[in-house]
């Protein structure tokens, strides 16, 4: 064998140019034996272990990793592929297997053994492993169950950091099938312990709010809200099927409230108005909310006389695309067109769970239910979205961006649903949602009462949002002032147009004022200053009486005509006052 491979050699390096064809030919026939020996070889051997660490080294290569499962997501993006990504840890970091053709889906804190390709994606690196032999792991690998409860976690959760534990208690809202990384509150019902939810993956069927579960997860300390949560999986969520959760009953009087139901069994009785096919149902102020009937209720419709009659509808609360507005959907959600937007709160999981895949597909869309933080300007382009209408501590913020100005003011604590993408804010080195469509959704706080004695510091909280401020309105050469009767304290006065605060039935009268809070440069002094704006004495009736006039005289404030007698109780007034100046 020696001698023939020296023959060859020899033949290869002589310079006879009689055989020179013949040199050639061997060369390319050892090339491809060449080749083909390594492609076996590769073939053949088997991948080495390889260090989470140090897989940078290993790019395009076929690699083991030794780890546990730490989370894991099916069908992230909702398209119906047969992937999931999984991450994995070691003792010296974490990485994303997206794994194609899958087999059985290890539990959370399963040990396992993942074969697959090291790629690099614009410096970030993942594994893509392939078919349901790339995961291996064996019975002894599983996770052991701890079984606790809120109040065990509540008084040590740092000592189960890295360990598997099942935890019973109530669900704070709807859970809807398909929804991936929704964020939620488990708690006791009792102790009034509370633990943050993160479900990483669907569920594959609704669950409602109130529902008891049983839940096992890891426990992970979130740096983002500063506070702890637990993670699981969609499927390993039970629901205990012996307690039936309350179906919500809304109120029209909270229709700012309605957003927090969503997703939820809702009930909301009215008067249904059926037109053209179309079920609205209508309160007593004249508000409404689309109603998605049944096929038996549109044979109900056509054998009774439902149309103009009080109605009580029933159904999963849900946003309609169609629309643009929230729907009782008495299909159960079923309804063409209808989604269950995602909570700030749960946005912001998705956002702190893998960040860089939501970066990666800039132009995915996503309906998120949510909430003004500030009084939005006009002009204002940037701001933030919060997931409760009024201050509260932890709340989640999330900043965003919207396609341009407007003519209106937002205000502080307005219900918002807008379909946004993600982006990434090179300015601020932030992620930010980008919206492109948005729809307001029942109506902001009422305005806060600011006290002459709070001070500029406190008054500071309530800038750009409606005030009410008690005062007497003084006309002086630059405007109006409202002042603190007894003092040299005043705020400027920028009235509506025909402000009832300034006529002379209501001169030289204390009352209260509504307006917006405003910031502005003091006249004279190196110095800021507050002013009302849209300012006007309050109204509740819309009769052009303020309040305070009508509780002085013995007037009902929430009644135009108070006695009934069918005369205006401004008119009324005003006849009162030329009659007493008549008699005088």
């Amino acid at each position: 064998m020696a001698d023939a491979l020296k023959d060859i050699m020899l033949r290869i390096t002589d310079d006879n140019p009689a055989t020179r064809g013949q040199k050639l030919w061997v060369m390319f026939a050892l090339s491809l034996f060449l080749v083909a020996t390594l492609n076996w070889y590769a073939m053949v051997r088997e991948p080495q272990v390889v260090e989470i660490e140090d897989l940078v080294q290993y790019k395009n290569e076929v690699v083991l990793v030794e780890g546990t499962v730490i989370s894991w997501i099916e069908d992230r993006y909702g398209s119906g592929e047969d992937r999931v990504d999984l991450v994995i840890e070691d003792d010296t970091g974490v990485i994303q297997v997206r794994w194609y053709s899958t087999g059985t889906i290890p539990p959370i804190g399963t040990n396992v053994t993942a074969m697959g390709d090291v790629v690099d994606y614009n410096g970030r690196f993942y594994m893509q492993a392939t078919g349901s032999g790339a995961l291996y792991w064996e019975s002894s690998d599983l996770p052991t169950l701890e079984r606790v409860s809120l109040s065990d976690l509540a008084v040590a959760p740092e000592s189960y950091v890295g360990s598997i534990v099942t935890v019973n208690g109530f669900i704070s809202e709807s859970v809807s099938p398909d929804a991936v990384y929704t964020s939620a509150y488990l708690t006791d019902g009792q102790m009034g312990h509370q633990m943050q939810l993160l479900v990483q993956s669907a569920t594959g069927k609704w669950i409602e709010s109130d529902s008891k579960i049983e839940v096992s997860g890891m426990l992970s300390y979130q740096e983002t809200s500063l506070r702890w949560a637990l993670l699981t999986q969609g499927p390993d969520i039970l629901i205990d099927g012996s307690h039936v959760p309350s179906v919500h009953r809304l109120d029209w009087a909270t229709e700012a409230t309605w957003s927090y139901q969503s997703g939820s069994k809702v009930v909301l009785a009215g008067t249904l108005h059926i037109q053209d096919g179309i079920w609205d149902l209508v309160g007593p102020s004249g508000n409404s909310i689309c109603v998605i009937p049944t096929s038996e209720d549109l044979s109900n419709a056509d054998d009774g006389n439902f149309n103009n009659s009080i109605f009580d509808a029933e159904g999963r609360l849900m946003w309609s695309d169609d629309r643009s507005t929230w729907c009782i959907d008495a299909n159960q959600g079923m309804g063409q067109n209808l989604v269950d937007p995602m909570s700030a709160m749960s946005m912001q999981a998705m956002l702190s769970a893998d960040p860089s895949a939501l970066l990666e597909s800039p132009n995915t869309h996503y309906t998120i239910n949510t909430y003004m933080k500030y009084a939005f300007e006009p002009l204002d382009t940037e701001g933030y979205f919060v997931d409760s209408q009024t201050y509260t501590y932890g709340q989640t913020t999330i900043a965003m961006t919207f396609p341009g100005p407007r003519t209106e003011w937002i205000e502080s604590g307005q219900g918002i649903v807008a379909d946004v993408t993600v982006a990434w804010d090179d300015e601020d080195m932030r992620i930010r949602l980008m919206v492109n469509s948005y729809n307001l959704t029942g109506n902001p706080p009422a305005a806060s009462t600011l006290l002459w004695d709070d001070g500029a510091t406190q008054w500071g909280y309530s800038k750009n949002q409606f005030v009410l401020l008690d005062g007497k309105a003084n006309l002086r050469d630059d405007g109006w002032y409202l002042e603190r009767p007894g003092s040299e304290q005043s705020v400027k006065l920028n009235v509506k147009l025909n402000a009832i605060g300034t006529d002379s039935l209501h001169e030289n009268q204390s009352l209260t004022w509504l307006g917006r809070l405003r910031q502005v440069e003091h006249p004279s002094e190196i110095s800021l200053t507050y002013s009302l704006d849209e300012a006007d004495a309050l109204d509740s009736d819309g009769d052009r009486l303020a309040d305070t006039y009508e509780e002085g005289t013995g007037s009902d404030p929430n009644n135009a005509d108070s006695d009934g007698d069918g005369v205006n109780d401004r008119d009324e007034a005003e006849n009162s006052t030329s009659t007493s100046e008549g008699n005088s």
